[in-house]
């Protein structure tokens, strides 16, 4: 038998409340590609969800090396927000290497987003060796 093996990332989906504004943030405070941005219904998009009558609309940003992908659900009318805390099982986030930590701050706090946390000094070694860092959470959710 075959070995399963990943070879690539395809894309990392976000669960937005609105569209239009998700794709504001993405494009003009990180400058990310808009690439396209779709409808989606029907029973191939409820088997993909499976949600039953699951109606989207999906925008498709490109940031360096990465594609994410906007979700809105507009369907069904029962959706309820999601409470998981960066601590909680199911919890994710993205991370994205910048230039220039300050002025990407600048910009989200500009945007109206308050980051969790100050900048974090660099982590010089081990498995999460990387610059500084800070945690915004996006207006994506809100």
């Amino acid at each position: 038998m075959d070995r399963a093996e990943v070879t690539a990332t395809a894309h990392t989906a976000v669960t937005v409340s609105n569209i239009d504004r998700s794709i504001t943030f993405y494009r003009d405070v990180l400058g990310f590609e808009v690439a396209d941005t779709i409808g989606c219904r029907g029973e191939f998009f409820e088997r993909v969800t499976g949600v039953p009558k699951a109606e989207i609309t999906v925008a498709y940003v490109k940031a360096p090396g990465h594609t994410v992908e906007l979700l809105q659900s507009t369907s069904p009318g029962d959706r309820i927000r999601s409470t998981a805390r960066p601590c909680g099982p199911g919890a994710r986030h993205r991370a994205f290497r910048v230039r220039n930590i300050e002025a990407v701050i600048a910009a989200v706090r500009q945007a109206g987003v308050t980051p969790v946390n100050p900048v974090i000094p660099e982590v010089a070694d081990g498995p999460a060796k990387a610059g500084r860092r800070s945690i915004p959470r996006t207006p994506t959710a809100s």
